[in-house]
């Protein structure tokens, strides 16, 4: 990509948005922004747009998508019939990327696979950039990685449904369910994003697959790479479990690796997020004796099933990270004492029938607040034998909770929605959750 008296177009500008502003400076490009909201823009001495025209598309050479843009058939039409390049964030970022590229997608999960993953590949005598939707952009520390480098990104459905040249080396996918239909117009065009990480390998790159997933193992039948699979369940090529040991098979050779017993996970949505990262950073050369050794150290990161504290007997935690039904569902599985659920938040469009008739039995109460209050309610109401409890806010809900909860039983911030209605993020939410419990 040229870059010298070449006009480039960010469209949106969040955290990535930002990332590839940063880049693009530096690089010496002529930048240009288009964000509704001008506040972000305001610090900036640049031109900035909050209405695209004709002229504005035509005056470009570049364009770059920022995640959550969508863009119209009509600007897309204009940019090809001027020979605009319109690439995604993380195509932007690709096209300068000198290291190995390790990334994971999937509707739940990716946050805790690739800090595990980041600590894996950190017993190898390699630099590790830990980048993507975890937190910081992958355009932002592009021009730092060396060819040397392991390049672990988070990529969410955003971010891959807009990449059309994006090739990792080692692709995971952790699972699918229903999620973001708030933006993607439908389940089809969700996971048909999710499923675009392979869609540029070739033989000499890896697939790696939950096998337990039916969905996961139907859409990438078709996918090039050499595929290798994880399970909780059955024996597969790849990391599995069976006789309560983590193995790996090559194929031909079967390893063991290391007992459950001498790791600490809560539910097996996690033990199956620690057999996705250990198999892609095994097929990265780390040691099967450090990867033993590092599962046993392992700890989950904030904010997801994270214990908080024990009072009266009651255990309390707090998954704010749960932003979608079949997330809270896999929680409310992983325990088999009685729950106290606290669920609600912004509406990402989901059908909270489905949250309440696969409810586990062991959910003794519900706690509904927010934005979707009233929709979990009506939905919840249809179950005659869940006592459920209508909430102001989360405090209210946890403050019900505390009070109705009994020794041996836990009470659990599981939302089921996104955080937005009250909090900036899902982890101001879980901090302010978490406040709240240690005063009680």
């Amino acid at each position: 990509m040229e870059y010298i008296d070449k006009n480039f177009l960010i469209m949106g500008f969040g955290i990535s948005g930002q990332g590839v502003y940063d880049t693009l400076r530096k690089l010496g490009a002529n930048v240009f922004v288009y964000d509704v909201d001008s506040k972000k823009m305001s610090s900036l001495n640049i031109k900035t747009f909050r209405k695209i025209t004709k002229k504005i598309i035509q005056d470009m050479d570049y364009i770059i998508i920022s995640p959550t843009i969508k863009l119209t058939k009509k600007i897309q039409n204009i940019a090809k019939k001027n020979k605009t390049i319109i690439l995604s964030e993380l195509d932007f970022a690709y096209t300068y990327n000198k290291g190995n590229i390790l990334a994971v997608t999937g509707s739940n999960g990716k946050t805790t696979t690739v800090s595990l993953l980041k600590d894996l590949l950190d017993t190898l005598p390699k630099n590790n950039h830990l980048l993507g939707n975890i937190g910081v952009p992958f355009s932002k520390k592009v021009l730092e990685i060396e060819k040397e480098d392991n390049v672990i990104l988070e990529c969410s459905s955003f971010q891959l449904m807009q990449s059309n040249v994006f090739k990792p080396h080692i692709a995971g996918i952790l699972n699918l369910a229903p999620d973001h239909l708030d933006f993607h117009k439908s389940l089809e065009e969700y996971y048909s994003s999710k499923i675009k990480i392979f869609s540029n390998q070739n033989e000499e790159d890896y697939a790696v697959i939950n096998f337990d997933n039916e969905l996961c193992v139907e859409l990438t039948k078709n996918v090039k790479s050499q595929k290798y699979y994880f399970s909780t369940k059955s024996v597969c090529k790849g990391m599995f479990v069976a006789d309560d040991m983590i193995y790996f098979s090559d194929g031909y050779i079967t390893y063991s690796i290391v007992k459950l017993e001498n790791i600490r996970y809560v539910g097996e949505h996690n033990l199956s997020n620690y057999l996705c990262a250990s198999l892609m950073a095994i097929l990265s050369g780390v040691s099967i004796e450090n990867i033993a050794y590092m599962l046993n150290n392992f700890r989950l990161p904030a904010h997801r099933l994270e214990f908080v504290r024990r009072l009266n007997d009651v255990d309390y935690y707090n998954d704010s990270k749960a932003t979608n039904i079949e997330a809270t569902l896999t929680d409310c599985r992983a325990f088999d004492k009685p729950i106290h659920l606290i669920v609600g938040g912004s509406d990402k469009g989901e059908k909270f029938n489905h949250l309440i008739d696969n409810l586990p039995n062991n959910v003794k109460c519900l706690y509904v607040y927010g934005q979707t209050q009233k929709k979990i309610y009506k939905s919840a109401k249809r179950k005659k034998d869940l006592l459920t409890i209508k909430c102001d806010k989360l405090d209210r809900a946890l403050n019900y909770a505390s009070l109705k909860a009994k020794k041996g039983e836990i009470v659990l911030l599981s939302p089921a929605c996104a955080s937005f209605d009250s909090f900036d993020n899902f982890e101001e939410r879980g901090n302010y959750f978490k406040n709240l419990v240690n005063d009680l």
